[in-house]
């Protein structure tokens, strides 16, 4: 139901309680919801929430009812049996599966080719919109907030201009960020082992680094490569190179417990800073939260387990 994606607050001492008393109080301790809740679809008659699971569902911002271009309505693909679903009890709803629920989106005036998608997210979640902008300066007056991995990497990465070493262990002036880490897309000639000695008389493995073998360097610089192979947090200890001929760095990356190696002569192209779990604003106690409405023209009868007045109660709890 609708309190699937709430978070609760818990001082970790809670003793066991009747569930009677423990749902009472759960609706006293929410303070938010997950962000995932932003993206669901809900009506103030029913208690289901809805997860549109398209490719592209999760792009289309919200237009309002003048520059909202798209609808949603029921698919009539034959292979679907939109019509059962939309019968069925809204608590036999999980027994259904998504191939019976499909909604389309359909274009309500032709739409220009680079024009961007926009649908209506409903009087509610404009409403709450508006009194979440209108509150934004006063609630978040005495916040401090980080600087996320996406501003870091624009920084590091910025495009047409020039690019920002990365900071070093040793380096006075460090990104300072708590809230987002470095990783590196990390591949290694391991047939060309170097030992470097440590202060204490140990040796360390030292392993050049090397491009992906299939497509070599030029594969590396998409960001969908260096988000998805072989990426791994690391440590920056050393850096060469300047603005001219390009960054390299030696890096320590995390390989497993007891394990220490590193890795030289890094691109600076294929280091990242990536947020850590819900360190980032989007996370935070005062980001926007609310579900899109289900437009109530298409919602059905037999979805609708609660009063108008009801739902609203319980959106408020939330």
């Amino acid at each position: 139901g609708r309190n699937a994606l709430a978070m609760l607050e818990s001082d970790g001492n809670a003793e066991e309680e009747s569930s009677d008393d423990a749902e009472e109080d759960e609706t006293e301790v929410i303070k938010t919801h997950q962000l995932l809740y932003n993206y669901m679809l809900e009506h103030p008659q029913s208690s289901a929430l809805f997860l549109p699971a398209g490719a592209l569902s999760m792009y289309i911002n919200h237009g309002g009812n003048k520059k909202a271009n798209v609808k949603m309505m029921w698919s009539t693909k034959e292979w679907s049996n939109v019509e059962g679903a939309r019968e069925t009890n809204v608590d036999d709803l999980s027994l259904i599966g998504p191939i019976d629920m499909i909604l389309e989106l359909v274009a309500t005036r032709p739409i220009k080719k680079g024009e961007e998608v926009l649908l209506d997210y409903g009087d509610d979640w404009a409403n709450a919109w508006k009194e979440h902008l209108s509150q934004w300066n006063e609630v978040t007056k005495d916040a401090s907030f980080s600087k996320s991995a996406m501003v870091l990497n624009e920084i590091h990465h910025a495009v047409g201009k020039p690019a920002q070493p990365f900071p070093t262990e040793d380096d006075e002036e460090e990104d300072g960020e708590e809230n987002a880490v470095i990783q590196c897309h990390i591949m290694y000639d391991e047939d060309k082992i170097e030992r470097r000695r440590n202060q204490d008389g140990t040796r360390t493995k030292v392993y050049p680094w090397i491009p992906h073998p299939v497509a070599g360097e030029s594969r590396l610089k998409s960001e969908s490569a260096i988000r998805g192979v072989n990426r791994v947090g690391c440590d920056i200890l050393e850096r060469s190179g300047d603005e001219q001929s390009g960054y390299n760095y030696v890096v320590r990356p995390y390989v497993g417990e007891g394990q220490a190696i590193l890795v030289k002569n890094v691109p600076h192209h294929v280091i990242r800073y990536v947020d850590r779990p819900y360190t980032n604003a989007q996370h935070g106690l005062s980001a926007f939260r609310h579900a899109i409405q289900f437009p109530d023209e298409i919602f059905p009868n037999a979805w609708r387990d609660l009063d108008e007045e009801e739902g609203h109660d319980a959106k408020d709890e939330l």
